[in-house]
């Protein structure tokens, strides 16, 4: 079973604007759960640092592009204990920026990583960030993406699409416990393709099931069936914004997990045309946990 924890979070630090917001994200939640804050910042071995010097530090002065690296991670550590009042850790690290935010991770037992993606190609309009990307299809964690757009800090409203894939409950108790934590409104939202009407009884009754353990935690929610999807991710993202959420949480899609490395085109669009922060849990086998799912009435 998935749960919503809050003791490390871990956020990639390369100085843009998208990183800086989603530290402003990770700070407000770890202030409010009372966690500890990661900062890493990871030098290109190949490319230098980006994104912190005008002009770029030589890549002959490696050393030195670390030193900096610290630098302004102290500076960011001071100004975020003074502001939050939270325990600051700062790390540096020489490699891939995917790779070494998965490892430290692992290494640290984050419980959240937040980060931002850089937007999208122009021509290929759903292709996130190949960081994102990367970090999302193998953190150990259930990872928090931003964007510039994503500037509304806190969580009063969450939602939670609900579909017939196999493993779409796994992130409900997850959701729910975010919401308790957070006295946020859970709206469990049921999406059932024009193909899907003879589904619609059971949609009804999972959204029920997904009512009764919300209720019984005292989190409250607003529910909601929309039939004849025509696209999944665009229904999703307009319904939050209809709503005027703060927050989505999905999984991340199956058959992407399968390849190792692509996100589904669910989860891509999601994260490319929503304007809140977005949740990206992946089935839980793939975390090397128990195993056990989210079924039944005990799934809610």
């Amino acid at each position: 079973m998935i749960h919503f924890k809050h003791s490390k979070i871990l956020i990639p630090v390369d100085f843009s604007e998208t990183s800086m917001l989603a530290i402003r994200h990770g700070a407000f939640i770890a202030s409010f759960v009372k966690a500890d804050l990661h900062l890493l910042h990871v030098v290109n071995q190949n490319y230098g640092s980006q994104n912190m010097f005008l002009p770029l530090v030589s890549l002959e002065i490696q050393t030195e592009i670390e030193k900096k690296a610290v630098e302004r991670l102290n500076e960011l550590a001071e100004e975020l204990k003074h502001q939050y009042q939270i325990e600051i850790h700062k790390i540096v690290k020489l490699g891939s920026a995917s790779t070494e935010i998965s490892q430290v991770a692992r290494e640290i037992g984050a419980s959240l990583i937040v980060m931002g993606t850089h937007g999208y190609s122009v021509i290929k309009e759903l292709v996130i960030g190949s960081t994102a990307m990367k970090v999302l299809t193998k953190a150990p964690c259930p990872t928090m993406v931003t964007s510039v757009t994503t500037d509304r800090i806190g969580y009063t409203k969450i939602v939670l699409p609900i579909d017939n894939t196999v493993n779409t409950k796994q992130k409900v108790q997850y959701a729910i416990e975010m919401a308790k934590q957070f006295s946020a409104t859970l709206y469990p939202l049921g999406l059932l393709d024009s193909d899907e009407g003879d589904q619609a009884p059971h949609m009804e009754m999972v959204i029920h099931q997904i009512e009764e353990v919300a209720k019984s935690k005292g989190v409250m929610f607003r529910s909601n069936i929309i039939k004849n999807v025509k696209n999944r991710a665009n229904t999703s993202v307009e319904y939050a914004h209809s709503v005027n959420a703060d927050l989505m949480i999905i999984m991340t899609d199956q058959d992407a997990e399968l390849s190792g490395f692509f996100l589904g085109p669910y989860s891509q669009q999601i994260i490319h045309l929503s304007k809140i922060p977005v949740i990206a849990i992946r089935p839980e086998e793939l975390y090397q946990t128990d195993g056990s799912l989210l079924t039944g009435t005990s799934s809610g």
